[in-house]
């Protein structure tokens, strides 16, 4: 399964500028609270997890993942752990981030994985429950941001936030929201109700990253 598309809370004009007002999707203006968790820049990874063993594969099936990244999954102190499951087969959706994947220097000096989202028993997980699964297999989930309004949410996005993966001040990239709670079906099928907003969306570039390295 590949994970399913996140829109802009907004349409796009043709110069690419977002319109506010006008939601990408008919659904968005029916939530009136957003869960919200920090974007993590990195690239996407879906993790197939059934009877103990694991299948690893980025955006399409035809994406290359990175040697680091895949020696991050082959781990011990990961394998050991998947037999937290059982026979339940599951689905783990993230980041690949950290050095030398996109700007990923702000967050870490190696490479990692970063869970933001589950499929498991035919349904998507909660915030909750991807904390949960997180915990098992020892992995970070981004920043929970706590719970907006869409009005919250643009302010903080537009007041240039630092990131909260570290305590290093780097420049937030922006923000994933779903509903509150989470509603699990929409006009996208049975997905979760979801969408993104970038800093760079209101100040037409990211703020300057600093990596870690020295």
């Amino acid at each position: 399964m590949e994970y399913p598309k996140i829109n802009s809370i907004w349409k796009r004009d043709e110069a690419n500028a977002l319109i506010p007002g006008d939601y990408a999707r008919p659904e968005f203006s029916a939530c009136k609270q957003w869960r919200v968790e920090e974007k993590i820049d990195g690239t996407n990874i879906r993790v197939y997890i059934q009877d103990g063993g694991i299948e690893i594969k980025g955006r399409t099936n035809k994406a290359e993942i990175p040697a680091p990244l895949l020696a991050f999954f082959a781990r011990d102190e990961f394998m050991n752990k998947l037999p937290y499951f059982g026979t339940t087969p599951v689905q783990l959706f993230g980041e690949g981030f950290g050095a030398s994947i996109q700007s990923g220097g702000i967050y870490r000096p190696d490479v990692a994985f970063i869970l933001f989202d589950v499929y498991m028993s035919n349904r998507w997980s909660t915030r909750e429950e991807v904390q949960e699964t997180a915990l098992a297999l020892g992995l970070d989930c981004p920043a929970d941001l706590g719970i907006m309004t869409e009005e919250e949410i643009i302010a903080f996005v537009k007041s240039k936030p630092k990131g909260r993966y570290n305590d290093k001040g780097y420049p937030m990239e922006g923000v994933m929201v779903r509903s509150q709670p989470l509603m699990r079906f929409n006009t996208q099928g049975a997905a979760p109700v979801m969408w993104k907003l970038k800093v760079k969306d209101f100040y037409g570039k990211e703020p300057k990253a600093v990596s870690h390295r020295t």
